[in-house]
């Protein structure tokens, strides 16, 4: 039986190679959005981890709230496992953009295959916040839509103190923003058809029968292109949450990425910038992810605010008059490859080393299998460098007094409390972990700008103030 998987998690900070998933919360359901179980699981803080201040004052997860979880690698396992429960469809509120990478990268460092529970055993993803967008424009009487500094906010929290949802604890408590979550979508679902119409969205298959049945709409010299529009909450709600774009082709390395041009942009191709093409953007969509593809059928283009049609109309013939650039910019962005990240860490190295080969999924199995006492003494055994790198880091960061831990494999402890260029860690974007002198930096800013704190956020500040400076 198909099952969709609310959950939520709160997390040491906002890097997804680097930081963890501190708590998670799940409510399984049936498709009708009727509650079968529901599960918390809470998880020990890595050894290895600065924390954010800012995330920690956000969800106010304590230091003995944490003691008292299981470790990240008992939590891995236990996620694998409900992720990939046959039939399963997993979605959250901004799950696509955060929370299922962070789960990516969290089964990948303990060697679980991270893309399972993707494709798998009947399994697939979904993401209630690009449908809120969607309900917000194309359905706005459903609902009441809150207002942060004046202007509209699909914020999850604000969406349910506006209508009154009834949850169990907490905003950024993770079980009762699940809870706020499922109340969300019981209201989307009163209107079948376009609740079914947006789920098909997250259908990989049929997400791009659709892209592939819209017409094209203008030419540039002999050649037509498609024209649509882009549902996304990054556009932000001054425009709808929408964009009008050009499907520019697929991409030649990454055959399943499709490439758009926005066409409501100031400074369309770099023209009035004179912007050199590799500081020049596209939209990368992949199908059956968080960002949705419509036609540009009148009814749906109307949508949008007076100015983006103008600019689109206006870039349009821009496009025409400067179809040599066009097509060069076109070339260049089908063409562009992700650059090698250099001295790259192991724990960030999933999209750069690819998937596990057939014989590191057997190593992998083996360890996993191995009873917990005797891991270390099959290390000799892994072939595969990145496993046995992995392997580990995983018994030196779950398993107290471990031998593991006198084989440097967390030599970068150290490192987090040094400033020297040479000793920052480096992450698939080419950006750093967050070390001891950030940590403290962001605290002396949070402590600036909460006024007035609890006593349970001064509680908080006094805890990571020492737990910084003793790292």
């Amino acid at each position: 039986m198909k099952t969709d998987l609310f959950y939520d998690t709160e997390t040491s900070g906002l890097n997804p190679a680097f930081d963890q998933i501190l708590t998670f919360a799940c409510i399984r359901t049936d498709l009708e959005l009727n509650e079968i179980d529901r599960q918390t699981i809470t998880i020990q803080l890595r050894k290895d981890i600065v924390p954010s201040p800012r995330a920690f004052l956000t969800h106010g997860l304590t230091h003995d709230e944490l003691k008292a979880g299981i470790t990240e690698y008992e939590a891995a396992l236990q996620l694998h496992q409900i992720f990939n429960t046959t039939d399963t469809i997993s979605l959250g509120y901004n799950s696509l953009g955060f929370d299922d990478e962070f789960l990516r990268f969290l089964f990948y460092r303990n060697l679980l295959d991270p893309y399972l529970h993707q494709y798998g055993n009947g399994c697939s993803r979904m993401d209630i916040l690009p449908i809120a967008a969607v309900f917000s424009v194309f359905h706005p009487d459903g609902l009441k839509w809150p207002r942060a500094n004046g202007k509209p906010s699909l914020k999850l929290d604000l969406l349910s103190r506006e209508n009154n949802f009834v949850t169990s604890g907490r905003a950024h408590e993770a079980m009762s923003d699940v809870e706020a979550l499922i109340a969300l979508s019981q209201n989307f679902f009163q209107n079948k058809k376009i609740w079914t119409y947006c789920l098909d969205f997250f259908n990989k298959t049929r997400d791009q029968a659709r892209i592939e049945k819209i017409e094209t709409g203008f030419k540039v010299q002999a050649r037509r292109f498609k024209l649509g529009l882009i549902v996304s909450t990054a556009f932000g709600p001054d425009v709808q949450y929408m964009a009008p774009v050009v499907h520019l082709g697929q991409s030649h390395p990454y055959k399943n990425q499709s490439l758009w041009l926005r066409l409501d942009t100031d400074d369309i191709l770099g023209l009035e910038s004179g912007a050199k093409l590799k500081d020049t953007f596209v939209t990368r969509k992949r199908p059956g992810d968080a960002l949705i593809v419509l036609p540009a059928l009148e009814r749906f283009w109307k949508k949008l605010p007076q100015v983006s049609q103008d600019s689109a109309r206006d870039n349009i013939e821009k496009i025409r008059q400067h179809s040599k650039l066009f097509f060069d910019f076109m070339a260049y962005h089908c063409s562009y490859a992700y650059p090698i990240i250099p001295d790259l860490d192991p724990d960030a190295a999933l999209y750069q080393e690819g998937f596990f080969s057939a014989q590191e999924k057997k190593q992998s199995h083996l360890f996993h299998a191995t009873p917990n006492h005797q891991k270390f003494k099959i290390l000799n055994t892994i072939k595969s460098p990145r496993v046995k790198t992995l392997a580990h880091r995983i018994l030196a960061r779950n398993f107290d007094h471990h031998p593991a831990e006198r084989t440097g494999a967390l030599d970068h402890l150290n490192r987090l409390t040094s400033d020297l260029e040479t000793d920052q860690i480096i992450g698939y974007r080419n950006d750093k972990k967050f070390n001891q002198s950030q940590g403290l930096q962001e605290l002396n800013e949070v402590k600036q700008t909460v006024l007035n704190p609890t006593l349970e956020q001064q509680a908080m500040i006094r805890w990571l103030e020492a737990y910084l400076k003793e790292l």
